[in-house]
């Protein structure tokens, strides 16, 4: 009776065995190919690519290189040959190393280093034996008989000088070990920070298959992260005025996703997921009286109040509504504030700019320049000057059908006869007919704004009034060798009380804008011309008043 219940215990324990093993041998650990990846301008979509070879049934394969920070309400699984995906779930990979190739850089430098230090230990060791050598021969020197004292001091001077250079190359090692030391901890310092930015689980997605035979499959599985995106810039260059501009579309992408990017296919959008797709919903706006109850609350506190009847159920309802409308006041109030910060546009289409190249892009966060487009673009230029703030002449440029360049907000580089200007910026926002940008200052330009002794007048009195004449006299001279456009800005001050008067205006062929008081002239200059304007106004205001602006 024993024997038999332990040949049935064996058997159960091998059905078990068998069952289990052939459990095991049904999951599969399979790594994607990251093939396309689409950047937007915060977060990414990245697109994955596999081949399985799936058993009859029912089968789970653990897909692996897989990002870590997924969204997991984005992630998107296909099978084809009729396969069917019955789940999939996120898994964290805590244990599996992910080393970027900073980390990887910087832990050879350090190994390097040690080594190199170690080896100067050794030298230093060997010093040391030497000099204890030479301490035993200094005192068995002394001691040696038969040796004439010229001997003696021979072996003595013989000693010293051997001892003297083993001291002087033992100093020079340690002041090379001292600064291998420092070199050391600076690199652990930034090791310290990679394997920081680097630290984050890698995970896997777990995805149960169903096929009725055997089969191979290829799967496309794709997912959003957010630690990753592009930033526009753009370099602007000018040969001379006289020909179109050069602008270079660049994209600083940057990712931290845990896996580097190699050689794939990029997308870049101009789209924001995490913004959300539902556009916003207006509720009703209350307006409502503010009620002091403190008043009531001292003369409750002072005179005692009647006794009250029950109000009636009407009234029970008119005292709830009002609750639930202040409640209501309160949450508009905090959505309203909400409002002004956060705006979601979802009424246009992302620009989308496809990368013909395929590009590297480490898990470093650090930003890696890839280029859009390089394009020649018609502009009209011109020079601008502001005398009465800066006697310097700014070129800008006018670019015309700017709008199918399809250009984001961002800093550029601006390059004018092959040297580097400055930093600008490109502004999409607010803008009318052109798109102007400034090219940097151009000396060339020489300009002058004085005032005209000769009209300005001091303070004259009349009656109850006193009247002040400004005048001013600017010299524009084009010094370069081609004609150009410039255009000259001054202002005159506008008046926010009727008792201060503004008037006797007279601009030299310019245009007066009242409402801003801009004083602007446009003037064709050819080389080497000059150009004189003249810009005068009086003020009157009240004799015993001060006026201040002026």
């Amino acid at each position: 009776m024993t024997m038999r219940i332990f040949r049935i215990t064996l058997l159960c324990a091998t059905i078990v065995s068998t069952y289990s093993a052939a459990a095991y041998a049904e999951t599969q650990v399979q790594d994607v190919q990251l093939n396309d990846v689409t950047v937007f301008i915060r977060g990414a979509e990245l697109f994955n690519s596999a081949k399985i070879t799936l058993p009859a049934g029912e089968s789970e394969v653990i897909f692996t290189n897989i990002a870590s920070d997924v969204n997991e309400q984005s992630l998107m699984l296909d099978a084809n040959n009729g396969v069917v995906i019955q789940s999939s779930s996120i898994k964290r990979d805590f244990l599996t190393e992910n080393i970027s190739p900073e980390v990887v850089q910087l832990t050879a430098q350090i190994e390097a280093a040690t080594r190199e230090q170690n080896q100067l230990n050794a030298q230093r060791e060997v010093i040391q034996a030497q000099l204890s050598v030479l301490e035993s021969n200094k005192a068995l020197g002394k001691e040696k008989e038969g040796a004439s004292v010229e001997q003696i001091n021979q072996l003595f001077e013989l000693i010293a000088k051997r001892m003297s250079e083993a001291l002087l190359t033992d100093i020079d090692i340690k002041e090379k070990i001292a600064a291998i030391d420092k070199n050391i901890a600076k690199l652990n310092n930034q090791l310290k920070e990679a394997q920081q930015k680097t630290a984050q689980a890698v995970n896997q997605v777990v995805v149960k298959f169903y096929t009725p035979k055997a089969v191979t499959s290829d799967i496309k599985l794709s997912y959003v992260i957010q630690d990753a995106g592009w930033v526009p810039a753009y370099d602007v260059r000018v040969a001379n005025i006289n020909r179109p501009v050069q602008l270079s579309y660049k994209a600083n992408v940057f990712q931290n996703s845990g896996i580097n990017w190699n050689k794939v296919n990029l997308t870049l959008s101009s789209g924001n997921p995490s913004e959300g797709a539902q556009a916003p919903r207006l509720i009703p706006w209350y307006l409502d009286l503010h009620r002091d109850y403190s008043l009531s609350k001292m003369i409750a506190r002072e005179a005692p109040m009647p006794a009250m009847a029950p109000a009636p159920l009407a009234d029970e309802s008119a005292e709830l509504s009002a609750s639930d409308i202040a409640a209501e006041r309160e949450r508009q109030v905090k959505n309203r504030s909400l409002s002004e910060y956060v705006v979601t546009d979802v009424g246009g289409v992302n620009t989308r700019f496809s990368i013909s190249l395929p590009y590297n892009i480490a898990a470093d966060g650090q930003g890696h320049t890839v280029l859009i487009k390089n394009v020649d673009v018609q502009g009209d230029y011109r020079y601008v000057v502001v005398p009465k703030l800066e006697q310097d002449a700014f070129l800008q440029v006018q670019l015309k059908d700017w709008e199918s360049l399809n250009l984001l907000p961002g800093k550029s580089s601006i390059f004018f006869e092959g040297s580097y200007v400055g930093q600008g910026d490109i502004n999409t926002k607010n803008i009318k007919e052109t798109l102007d940008l400034s090219l940097g200052r151009d000396k060339k330009i020489i300009i002058s704004r004085e005032n005209d002794k000769q009209l300005t007048t001091k303070s004259k009195f009349f009656g109850n009034s006193v009247s002040q004449q400004y005048s001013y006299v600017m010299e524009v001279k084009n010094t370069r060798k081609e004609p150009i456009k410039l255009v000259v800005l001054d202002q005159v001050p506008i008046s926010r009380d009727a008792s201060i008067v503004v008037d006797e205006l007279k601009y030299d062929d310019a245009n007066y804008n009242k409402d801003t008081g801009e004083v602007k002239w446009v003037l064709d200059l050819a080389p080497n011309q000059s150009r004189q304007l003249g810009l005068s106004y009086t003020v009157k205001y009240p004799k015993n008043q001060q006026i201040t602006g002026m």
